[in-house]
């Protein structure tokens, strides 16, 4: 029983383990523009004695600020925009754009948004993207902006700097399903306190389930010298 019990206690160990590495980094993201929190959710192994943990991305909506930038973008709704990367294209939730060179709009990292056109490209004027995604300078409509999704949420990859992995085709998103805000960035799903709150909680777990095993092998090592002294 007490083998067992030394079992299960480093097993639960190592899922609180991988529950704090997951928790920091979404506390060290909590200013990262719409970034989507990992949650790990605890599930039985086989004998239903001791957690495994089973990772996912929470990709509900964040809350919008303001920020009166005409090329911050954000994203209301289930749905992303689509950048095109030297790995291929890639999804992603907005953020602060901007032009390059060539006039194009790009995502901080450099990567052209697109289009239903390929690369939007944005001549110098006033500009103006709707919420379905057209981009208007001085009033003309110059493009719209590719609005995607995917048939299962559940396959998509990070990638890092806001951006996922498609692993499967993706899709127009139906009408009205995603609203474009200009002038607004999504805040990240996560927050400080509750991060702060839970990191707190998982150490004392961690730390119970280290007083057992301490106290299990105290008893294991008891009933070994106590066996060899009667032998």
């Amino acid at each position: 029983m007490t083998l067992r019990g030394i079992q299960s206690a480093a097993h639960s160990m190592s899922y609180y383990t991988r529950l704090q590495e997951v928790t920091a980094n979404n506390l060290a993201n909590v200013s990262t523009d719409a970034f989507k929190a990992d949650r790990i959710y605890a599930r039985l192994d086989g004998q239903g004695e001791f957690p495994v943990p089973v990772q996912a991305t929470d990709l509900s909506q964040g809350q919008l600020r303001e920020t009166g930038r005409p090329l911050d973008l954000a994203l209301e709704g289930d749905g992303f925009l689509v950048v095109e990367t030297p790995q291929g294209e890639r999804l992603s939730r907005g953020g602060s754009m901007r032009l390059d060179a060539g006039g194009r709009l790009t995502d901080a990292e450099g990567n052209p948004v697109l289009g239903q056109g390929g690369p939007v490209v944005v001549p110098t004027g006033e500009v103006e993207i709707r919420a379905d995604g057209a981009v208007l300078v001085d009033g003309a409509q110059v493009d719209t902006l590719r609005l995607e999704t995917v048939e299962d949420t559940r396959t998509l990859r990070k990638e890092g700097h806001g951006r996922f992995v498609a692993e499967g085709p993706t899709l127009p998103v139906g009408d009205g399903a995603v609203r474009v805000r200009q002038g607004e960035i999504e805040e990240p799903n996560n927050d400080a306190i509750t991060g702060m709150v839970d990191l707190v909680t998982i150490q004392r777990a961690y730390a119970a389930n280290a007083d057992a095993l301490k106290a299990m092998d105290s008893v294991l090592s008891t009933i070994a010298t106590d066996v060899a002294r009667v032998g």
